[in-house]
């Protein structure tokens, strides 16, 4: 079994999981929901107000779903019947954080693309509408990418499943907003280049990490 099999096999799982199913219809519907209210969101672009609430119940639940199936199957000795093909530990852990991300993308797309829809069908598109979807969609990615892999090294580290769980949704949601907040508090900044510093370094951080401890943990 090599890495693309695991990963595809995970991706799998991820797809028919109900949480998927949950963020590809709730989350579009939610967005619907607030673009046709028009909140007051006191100056703050929707798409990037979107790209706040996306990565903040995303990336929660994409590192909450990760943590505690590591920690689960660690728990229940399902690493050992990989290891004796034999599969490297760091496939197995790359293998479910890419799945989950993968997965997690296509809420992304699918919730993104209804709020462009929404403004299309409300006359609210201008000439730039794709090119509007496209910086949310990167700060939205970036801060799932960063919950994720606080949820993986988590899922390494913690072996109870309802701490692994607890300690994902604070520090998930926090860390993802190393991403993304700069987009909100400061839109002067090259917001996007920020945010793909920050959902490029701090994932590579902390998925080194977690596979450095994953290699020496006795399974």
């Amino acid at each position: 079994m090599n890495s693309l099999m695991i990963y595809r096999d995970e991706l799998q799982g991820f797809l028919k999981s109900k949480v998927f199913v949950i963020l590809v219809v709730g989350l579009p519907v939610l967005v619907t929901g607030l673009r046709l209210a028009q909140p007051d969101l006191e100056g703050m672009s929707f798409f990037i107000f979107t790209a706040i609430l996306i990565a903040s119940i995303s990336g929660t639940l994409g590192s909450v779903l990760l943590s505690t199936a590591i920690t689960s199957e660690r728990s229940r000795h399902v690493y050992e019947l990989f290891l004796i093909r034999p599969v490297p530990r760091a496939s197995l852990l790359l293998g479910k954080y890419f799945a989950a991300l993968s997965a997690l993308m296509i809420a992304v797309v699918v919730t993104l693309g209804v709020g462009l829809a929404t403004d299309a069908l409300a006359g609210r598109a201008g000439a730039g509408i794709v090119s509007a979807g496209l910086e949310p969609a990167v700060l939205s990615l970036a801060g799932i990418a960063v919950a994720c892999s606080v949820g993986t090294l988590l899922g390494v580290i913690v072996d109870s499943v309802a701490v692994s769980a607890i300690l994902s949704v604070y520090l998930g949601n926090q860390l993802s907003a190393l991403a993304i907040l700069p987009s909100a508090l400061a839109p002067d900044l090259p917001v996007v280049a920020i945010a793909v510093a920050a959902g490029i370094v701090v994932p590579t951080t902390l998925l080194a990490i977690a596979v450095r401890i994953f290699a020496r943990k006795t399974l």
